[in-house]
């Protein structure tokens, strides 16, 4: 993990900014847009838009290689479409959508800004 901000000993992040989850999921269907409808599906009502999905460290969609060799274990980053976003609130509604729509989700990481600089890394591409 990359972290551009390194936390000191009594020294507080002035600012700390949530601009969304990556929700890693299981998904047997090996093709990924397919995969990416699901998702888009699941959050159209939600102020969070899915940006890309890897798979084993490769981005896969938008724009990825149909040649690409993907498993069954998919990263999906969605971030915030505005900052007004309640992180709580927001990714519960995500994660209720996406079961609800069969999404088999296995875990989530949150995406922070610690005074404005990244606390997470960017996927391939981005």
């Amino acid at each position: 993990l990359v972290l551009s901000y390194i936390k000191k000993a009594g020294h507080k992040a002035e600012r700390k900014e949530y601009v969304g989850v990556d929700v890693f999921v299981h998904e047997d269907n090996r093709r990924p847009a397919v995969l990416a409808e699901k998702l888009i599906h699941a959050a159209k009502k939600l102020p969070v838009e899915l940006q890309m999905i890897t798979n084993r460290g490769v981005k896969v969609w938008p724009n990825g290689f149909d040649e690409t060799f993907c498993t069954d274990h998919w990263r999906c980053r969605f971030v915030t479409k505005n900052s007004e976003a309640h992180r709580q609130a927001t990714q519960w509604e995500l994660l209720k959508a996406l079961v609800e729509n069969e999404v088999d989700v296995i875990k989530t990481e949150n995406l922070y800004l610690f005074n404005g600089e990244r606390g997470f890394s960017l996927g391939q591409g981005q």
